[in-house]
């Protein structure tokens, strides 16, 4: 019986050629999708599973509250791991882990890296999975050993044996330290949260950095991590961690903090966004990991209802068929059988295209996400025959099942009288093909909106100059005397400045107090001039001045619009506020808010003080700031990279341009851009198909109608419009509906990436609904054109 399917299914399908072909595509094109997306999201979902003890290992963080809000930071006192291990039963291991970037080179070759160093105590490689290449993967507990990783060795020696090499890191202020390699390990995947080049003893970390936060209280580590061999334990354990409350609060009681929690590291990577002071690898963005699975879902839709009114519209020429096969015993059931046999052959057949696609479609969508490394292994993950298996059925049965129910009903006795009228003009094709345009309108409708808002971003005032800006980091006071004598130099730079904090590359927070309100405020240390090579425009009061600089650096305070709001002062010139309970300033300038860190973040309450030129040695970084002929950008940004290598040719060069702030929106609205267009452009493609199709079937069923009609005297025009007219009110419910859905379906997907965003306007509705109605209806009427320019004889006798 299933051979007798097949020979049938196969014998149709080619009698079909053009229609099966255009379903075949069309599947195989939103298979290839709903494959990216399942990998795209696996790579989500097993994030951090390629270590095989992660659901024994938790991250202590701490609460602290700030407005009666906990707000959870991902650090703890630098003394307190050691303090855990020596007072505290049932944690089998605990660890920091570090990392810096340095200048590694090798000593007997001439190749220099900025590298990522990093210290662990002993625990790190024991509890996560790093599976050793050679060597001894446990050399990072000696001092002056270091374990990298195979990749990083393979940038130094290529195919030598790294083990016995000597590496020298240079440190922030240019000492050097020697390390012999000797252990390698496997890199982590990129969906890790824990990344290393370079991994030492964690002591170096207070050799090579600061040694003045070895003890200290007020000092944090970035990770500090508890291994537990029953992760039972971690309920009853993490109150136990209260008991160093009081330590920490006197040692910073401007950062005091209200409790310590333990996180699991099993989904660390999906919360840490959320998290403040966080240095570990975060999982995708919200944005890469949503718009694979709407562009395959709206995709698939779109297909499926375009095999669907296909089938049902084709039906009418196998009528007959259906006809015979009834009045000769033939069952529903069996009919059944053979319409989903037929379904199944054509989407098995896209599902092999869809594969060839997919090869294609992984990588590049992979190239689009930094981090991101998609690939298509057909012999590795039996996890993914299972999808294509369960993708397979799905399809077969949403585009091919309700068909074949509505095909097999037909009566054998209207059949065979002629009296059945069915194919492309009856309500339910009608309902389908809408549906159809629906899901169409909506794919065109996201592409106009993020094609709109990414020109919106571009455009936008960040309330700062970002064309002209170049900023370079800072480590020690030697590289800011070289760099800003390098920057007087050159006419091209019309302002220098410093900062100890910088837009975009970092800020502090502090609790500002005025009377009985208290506000988080984000703080930035700035030098003289800060204020106006950044662009910021003062709106109230006044910059903080040279002449004044003595008293502007102890009593002065620049906010921002936000912080006017939060403090709500009508007049907030000369009012007094209190930093962290310890430091009286008095407000002498307000400037017009600005986006800190992009367009990812709200606007928050921000303020700046004045710091001298000096460099800042307390252990953070520092910046100069050249504002540059905007017609000179690049050729300063070269000279300054020529002057650092020269005169600091130990450290590679440090320089940014200010405008890579929007580096990642521009990413994000690009690869959106591309999606989406792609999405729009193949769900336009296969309705418009379709649609020509079903206006073909039903000018079948029509043709000696037009045939009498030109007889009687109608025109090709009025013809033409009779058939087409039908089409139009279609179309442009479907618009209506399309264009609805589209904008809660976008608006919330655009306002889950972007915290600012342009919002749909009259083109973002309009663009999709005219140009879906008018492509579309220019097909119909073409198409009925062609068949109404037949010459009525031939209509009339046409069978």
């Amino acid at each position: 019986m299933l051979k007798n399917f097949l020979k049938v299914a196969l014998r149709n399908l080619l009698k079909n050629k053009v229609y099966v072909a255009i379903n075949i595509v069309g599947l195989g094109l939103a298979l290839a999708c709903c494959i990216v997306a399942y990998l795209n999201s696996k790579q989500n979902w097993d994030f951090d599973k390629s270590h095989t003890q992660i659901d024994h290992i938790y991250k202590i963080h701490n609460l602290r509250e700030t407005q009666g809000d906990l707000i959870e930071y991902g650090r703890i006192p630098m003394p307190m791991a050691d303090a855990i291990r020596n007072d505290l039963a049932g944690a089998d291991r605990v660890f920091r882990f570090e990392s810096h970037v340095f200048t590694v080179r090798d000593v007997n070759m001439d190749k220099v890296f900025n590298t990522s160093v990093c210290y662990a105590d002993p625990g790190l490689i024991e509890s996560f999975t790093f599976p050793a290449v050679t060597g001894d993967p446990l050399a990072y507990h000696k001092l002056d050993q270091a374990v990298v990783t195979e990749e990083y060795a393979r940038k130094f020696y290529e195919n030598e044996d790294p083990i016995g090499k000597v590496l020298t890191v240079f440190d922030d202020t240019g000492m050097s330290f020697n390390f012999t390699i000797a252990g390698v390990v496997e890199a982590p995947p990129q969906n890790s949260s824990v990344h290393f080049e370079i991994l030492t003893s964690f002591e170096n970390r207070f050799r090579m950095y600061d040694d003045n936060v070895k003890g200290n209280w007020g000092a944090f580590a970035q990770n500090t991590f508890v291994y537990f061999n029953d992760p039972n334990q971690a309920k009853t354990f993490e109150p136990l961690l209260d008991q160093y409350l009081a330590v920490q609060q006197e040692a910073r009681p401007d950062f005091t903090i209200a409790r310590f929690v333990l996180s699991p590291m099993n989904n660390h990577a999906q919360i840490s966004r959320q998290l403040r002071w966080d240095n570990l690898r975060n999982a995708m963005p919200p944005a890469a990991i949503l718009t694979p699975q709407v562009m395959a879902l709206l995709i698939l839709l779109v297909a499926c209802f375009n095999f669907t009114n296909t089938a049902i519209a084709n039906s009418n020429r196998r009528l007959k068929e259906i006809g015979v096969r009834k009045v000769l015993g033939g069952t529903r059931r069996q009919l059944i059988k053979q319409f989903m046999t037929e379904n199944l052959t054509v989407c098995l057949l896209a599902l092999l295209m869809s594969l060839g696609i997919a090869s294609y479609l992984v990588p590049a969508y992979g190239a689009m996400w930094q981090g991101l490394d998609l690939q298509l292994d057909l012999t590795q993950d039996f996890k993914f025959y299972l999808f294509l298996v369960g993708l397979l059925v799905f399809t077969t049965l949403l585009a091919g099942f309700y068909p074949s129910l509505y095909i097999s009903r037909y009566k054998p006795v209207s059949i065979l009288r002629g009296s059945l009228s069915i194919g492309g003009a009856g309500k339910l094709t009608k309902v389908l093909l809408a549906t159809q345009y629906a899901f169409t309108v909506i794919a065109i409708f996201a592409s106009v909106a993020f094609i709109q808002n990414a020109r919106y971003q571009e455009t936008l005032d960040m309330g700062f100059n970002r064309d002209q800006i170049i900023g370079v980091s800072l480590l020690n006071e030697t590289q800011q005397q070289k760099i800003y004598g390098s920057m007087l130099a050159n006419p091209d730079i019309e302002q220098i400045a410093s900062a100890k904090n910088h837009i975009g590359r970092g800020n502090y927070g502090a609790l500002l107090k005025n009377q009985d309100l208290e506000v988080q405020t984000n703080m930035l240390d700035v030098g003289i001039n800060y204020i106006e090579a950044m662009g910021l425009k003062i709106v109230n009061g006044r910059s903080f001045s040279k002449e004044l600089e003595a008293s502007d650096s102890q009593n002065s305070l620049v906010v921002n619009e936000r912080a006017v709001e939060e403090f709500g002062w009508t007049n907030p010139i000369g009012q007094r506020v209190y930093l962290n309970d310890s430091t009286t300033l008095t407000v002498v300038g307000v400037v017009k808010n600005f986006y800190m860190y992009g367009f990812w973040a709200p606007i928050e309450p921000t303020a700046m003080r004045l710091k001298s030129l000096k460099f800042q040695d307390d252990g953070t970084y520092s910046f100069m700031v050249a504002k540059v002929n905007i017609n000179h950008v690049k050729e300063v940004y070269d000279y300054l990279e020529t002057e650092w290598n020269s005169k600091i040719p130990t450290k590679t060069f440090a320089g940014f341009y200010q405008d890579d702030l929007l580096r990642e929106a521009k990413e994000v609205n690009n690869n959106i851009l591309m999606i989406f267009g792609f999405l729009g452009t193949v769900a336009f493609v296969l309705s418009c198909l379709g649609l020509y199709t079903l206006v073909s079937i039903n000018l079948i069923k029509r043709t000696k109608e037009i045939g009498v009609r030109k007889v009687l005297g109608g025109s090709v025009g009025h013809i033409v419009y009779l058939i087409s007219r039908s089409y139009f009110l279609l179309l442009f419910i479907s618009s209506v509906i399309g264009v609805t859905a589209g904008f809660y379906l976008v608006d919330g997907l655009i306002g889950s990436i972007f915290n600012n965003y342009k919002p749909m306007d009259l083109f973002t509705f309009g663009i999709p609904s005219t140009t879906i109605i008018v492509v579309s209806l220019m097909i119909a009427g073409f198409r009925t054109l062609k068949s109404a320019m037949v010459n009525p004889v031939n209509s009339i006798r046409y069978e």
